[in-house]
């Protein structure tokens, strides 16, 4: 069934391009990139059914299966989700369904009760060894013919949790999760409205307390020393996205453009600060940076490099959430994703001048401006001196107490 539901996605994805920006090419383009990203491949050669997981004996701990979708952001929202759920319930094991399985395996290392990641494609043929299946996104569903009942009644604080989801699915959240990821904006909305945002909302929907940003994720922290960062300061610059990501493009319509210009103006201002651009394919080079790392590090690296620098400038997207996850603070310039949901407090989130927040409004949003606009205003827009002010001020503080 789910190779069935990938194809469908698939065909609505390329058809939308073709007929939203009159393009056979852009179509065509996207449509061999998403065949190639439908990892049949992997799940043909990484099926291994000599690993399945196999039903516990009486009185062992639940056994679950987590179907889990998204990029590196959404893997470390949703690590946090687990880890507190480990907190809170009593103990389980549980194995990882994911597109990306190694960024999985990285992630979730340290959750307790964690054993593997496989490919999602495998969820239909290793999904009845489990006790229990939730899909985790932008919410948590429980799948109800997967629950054996007999078995979750043992574990009552996890019973709990599961009606609990049950009950806020029934009275709020039936329409997000029919039309997900169509209604996606509006969950964002809701969630903004209960006085949540992404990185404690599935914590809300599930009845758990949110155990902060910081997660357990194993960093490389030697690239410092071999790059010779130890003995200054420093500063990280992203501008890509995420490659599991299909845009017909060079550059996603989050991406902010003008991070060249925002460099010029600090290092006028701060000429002992060392600029390091981290990044892969989706990235533009940015010219006036002083270390250009693009395709050049792992994501252990990455981690390492975030831990120290002393501010991290972004868009919104997956170094964000990792560089919050290991204590960092970020400067994130938003466009058509919104800064109520995806921003953390304790960042400078930089919202547009004008429109922005069309995220999800149709499956193009990544691709083209809502507005038809040549260019999408929300970053085209957004001034570099007004960015560059803002991240002056906040390093005026960081570098002080440095």
């Amino acid at each position: 069934m789910i190779l069935f539901e990938k194809f469908g996605r698939f065909w609505r994805r390329t058809r939308s391009l073709y007929y939203g920006m009159g393009s056979l090419a852009a179509a065509q383009y996207a449509g061999v990139t998403l065949i190639k990203r439908l990892y049949l491949y992997r799940g043909l050669i990484f099926a291994r059914p000599w690993r399945r997981s196999r039903p516990g004996p009486p009185g062992s701990a639940l056994s679950v299966m987590m179907v889990v979708s998204g990029g590196l952001g959404d893997l470390i929202v949703i690590g946090r989700f687990l880890r507190d759920l480990a907190a809170t319930v009593e103990p389980f094991t549980f194995d990882v369904f994911t597109a990306m399985p190694h960024l999985a395996r990285w992630v979730y290392a340290d959750i307790p009760g964690f054993r593997d990641a496989y490919p999602d494609v495998m969820q239909d043929v290793n999904g009845t060894s489990y006790d229990i299946r939730l899909f985790l996104s932008q919410l948590a569903i429980v799948q109800h013919e997967s629950v054996q009942w007999w078995q979750l009644k043992k574990a009552k604080r996890f019973l709990e949790v599961v009606l609990k989801m049950e009950k806020m699915r029934r009275q709020e959240l039936e329409p997000y999760v029919q039309y997900h990821p169509r209604m996606d904006n509006g969950l964002a909305r809701l969630a903004v409205y209960r006085g949540r945002s992404r990185r404690d909302f599935l914590h809300y929907t599930a009845g758990l307390e949110f155990g902060g940003n910081r997660l357990d994720i194993e960093a490389d922290d030697t690239i410092i020393e071999r790059l010779g960062l130890s003995s200054a300061p420093y500063i990280t610059v992203h501008n890509g996205f995420d490659t599991n990501f299909v845009v017909s493009t060079h550059r996603a319509t989050k991406c902010y453009p003008h991070f060249s210009d925002v460099i010029a103006h600090i290092k006028q201002k701060r000429p002992e600060l060392i600029i390091v651009q981290l990044g892969t394919v989706t990235s533009d080079h940015i010219s006036t940076v002083d270390l250009n790392l693009i395709g050049k590090t792992n994501l252990k690296e990455v981690a390492g490099l975030l831990k120290k620098s002393i501010l991290h400038l972004d868009n919104e997207g997956g170094l964000v959430h990792l560089s919050a996850s290991l204590g960092g603070r970020s400067l994130v310039v938003f466009g058509p994703t919104p800064s109520d949901y995806f921003g953390y407090p304790e960042n400078i989130n930089v919202d547009p001048i004008n429109c922005g927040g069309c995220w999800c409004i149709d499956e193009l949003w990544m691709n083209r401006c809502m507005r038809g606009e040549t260019q999408p205003v929300c970053v085209f827009d957004q001034p570099p001196g007004r960015v560059a002010d803002m991240a002056l001020k906040v390093l005026a503080r960081l570098l002080k107490s440095h």
